[in-house]
């Protein structure tokens, strides 16, 4: 069994493309199912965020496994699979797991060390749970993931003093502005994002925040907390001329705030700047806006020149992260090479244990003049000897490598041992059958053949 983790993230493509890939929650469940229809997926989960568009597979071949997926992301971008797999990356089994621990321990986000995106890992869990696509080694991975990312934020400081994209957002303002104190802020949104952007901005000086949300109660709250103002939507073209930044998250499908809006509110601005930051994917701002003299319009892929000055500090944490993260990786990977090598383990044992047991008859004729315990004596004898000759093969299965070595270690065992024809229908009864040839011969012994 193999474990195949498909995607694109921002590092290689851009938002352009990864908005035309964001998914609705609404849809991961019949998204999942329908993967898991294809003969060579056997589980499968789906991590949709802004920065990223990831699914996880277990299969028991990885090739076919990887270009069915392909073909998902081909169709959900409506565009040729050629144009979309050069920004896609397939990793399998070790590298899998390994970047999913890494992701989940925020090692691989656009912000170094974020701490949402763990959330958003137990999120993709929790939904193919709910599908019923997540079976028994994807329950293991997760489980797995969630200890990694624990351990990474715990035992190093990788979480300490960690910024996000809404404190980038805020920093990146400064730089524009320079000092933010007085100025007004219009969030688009009411959701984590937005309350994380207010609560930086609002440490960095600015008074006056308005909240914009299609849900008035939502909006009502967060501006509650900080003192602000709520608005609907629909009032964003009566209020947007009050905006000296506007942050926009509001997970909408289409744009929000569109070129002839902003054009009205510059217009009463009478030159002062309006700085304008779109963090949502797909984006809510219509990127023609940066063509309009005065606003200065940037999108999530344009913070990434912020974080590299934030990187290089928590750069020797990750490094020990990734040491934490590479021994949580081992362990999963010998697990998951057990659930290949058991089966094959049980079945060695079997057969050997009926070869044991065939020898045992024949041998009766030799032991007719012995009592029970001297049955019992050779019997334990002849398992001794078995499990004696057994120990050196069954350990080296046990431990076999993740790789082409450990498949061609398997497929000799099953050469060796004559796996591929079988002569053994059940061996569920072996103490039954124990017991029944010692009777057998002990019966002999009562009752010899004239």
């Amino acid at each position: 069994m193999r474990i195949c983790h498909i995607g694109l993230n921002h590092k290689t493509a851009p938002v352009e493309l990864r908005e035309r890939l964001a998914v609705a929650e609404t849809d991961i469940a019949d998204i999942l199912n329908q993967r898991i229809q294809h003969p060579a997926i056997r589980e499968a989960a789906l991590l949709s965020t802004c920065n990223r568009v990831e699914m996880t597979v277990v299969t028991h071949d990885p090739d076919a496994a990887i270009a069915a997926v392909h073909e998902w992301f081909s169709a959900t971008a409506k565009m040729e699979i050629e144009e979309v797999r050069e920004h896609l990356y397939s990793h399998t089994t070790d590298a899998a797991i390994r970047h999913l621990f890494s992701v989940a321990s925020g090692l691989d986000s656009l912000v170094l060390g974020e701490p949402q995106i763990l959330g958003q890992v137990k999120t993709s869990y929790e939904h193919a749970l709910t599908a019923g696509t997540a079976g028994h080694v994807l329950h293991r991975l997760y489980q797995s993931t969630f200890a990694a990312a624990k351990r990474a934020r715990s035992e190093t400081g990788i979480g300490k003093q960690s910024v996000n994209i809404s404190s980038c957002a805020v920093e990146l303002a400064r730089h524009i502005f320079g000092d933010l104190t007085g100025k007004t802020v219009l969030l688009m949104g009411a959701g984590e994002m937005a309350e994380l952007a207010a609560r930086h901005l609002r440490g960095n000086g600015c008074t006056d925040i308005l909240v914009a949300n299609r849900t008035l109660a939502r909006a009502q709250n967060l501006a509650l907390e900080f003192e602000g103002h709520a608005l609907t939507m629909e009032q964003l073209p009566e209020y947007l001329d009050a905006a000296d930044i506007v942050l926009s998250s509001t997970g909408a499908s289409t744009f929000v705030l569109l070129p002839d809006a902003v054009k009205a509110a510059m217009k009463k601005r009478k030159g002062k700047p309006m700085f304008l930051v779109d963090i949502a994917v797909p984006r809510d701002i219509d990127p023609r806006i940066s063509d309009i003299d005065g606003a200065y319009l940037y999108d999530i892929d344009d913070l990434q020149q912020v974080v590299q000055g934030n990187m290089e500090n928590r750069q020797h944490e990750a490094d020990q992260a990734r040491l934490l993260i590479e021994e949580e990786a081992q362990a999963f990977l010998r697990w998951l090479k057990s659930l290949e090598s058991v089966p094959l383990i049980r079945t060695i044992q079997q057969q050997m244990n009926v070869r044991r047991l065939e020898e045992f008859e024949k041998a009766q004729r030799y032991m007719k003049d012995f009592n029970d315990e001297q049955l019992q004596a050779v019997e334990q004898f002849s398992r001794a000897l078995m499990k004696r000759y057994m120990h050196p093969t069954l350990r080296t299965l046990k431990s076999l490598p993740d790789d082409i070595e450990g498949d061609l270690l398997m497929g000799a065992a099953n050469r060796l041992f004559d796996l591929d024809n079988p002569t053994v229908e059940s061996t569920a009864s072996n103490d039954t059958l124990i017991s029944d040839n010692i009777a057998h011969i002990k019966g002999n012994n009562e009752h010899p053949s004239s």
